[in-house]
């Protein structure tokens, strides 16, 4: 897989990033990949595939193995809409750049501004990503529950 469309995180940081999501909370992962925006996947005990989503702000299964996930990044279509390679390809042409170990993220996030903008686009360390997005989910899940609080 081409560089520009992952990052390479020290093992220490994918670990801190992690640690934000609560599904993982007692369970024994393999991390796989991280994306160039933050996506880390992960091999379950049970050899399942999941990811670790930050701007889509999820914790989901991908697929049942290791051998479907690289059949999946095989398929151009899926490849570009969870790689967001076209994204990737304007930042490096606009001249935004991201060290190796860095991921791109938005600010603000795509949750307050519903959409992927380039305008928004930043460098970050995977875990301080995860750690902000992990913030605004749990503000998120947290918001209806306090409106309906203070209506009494």
């Amino acid at each position: 897989m081409d560089p520009i469309f992952i990052s390479t995180p020290n093992e220490e940081a994918i670990n801190a990033a992690l640690s934000v999501w609560p599904e993982l909370a007692g369970r024994r992962v393999r991390p796989l990949l991280v994306t160039a925006f933050g996506d880390i996947y992960v091999e379950t005990q049970e050899g399942e595939v999941w990811a670790a989503k930050p701007i889509e702000i999820e914790f989901v299964k991908i697929c049942n193995s290791v051998l479907e996930l690289e059949e999946l990044f095989s398929n151009p279509e899926w490849a570009e809409e969870n790689l967001i390679t076209n994204l990737v390809l304007l930042a490096e042409e606009k001249g935004i750049k991201r060290e190796a170990h860095q991921v791109f993220a938005f600010a603000p996030h795509p949750c307050l501004t519903g959409s992927l903008d380039i305008e928004h686009l930043m460098p970050m360390e995977v875990n301080i990503w995860h750690q902000l997005c992990s913030q605004l989910g749990n503000a998120q899940q947290g918001a209806p529950a306090d409106a309906e609080n203070r209506r009494g």
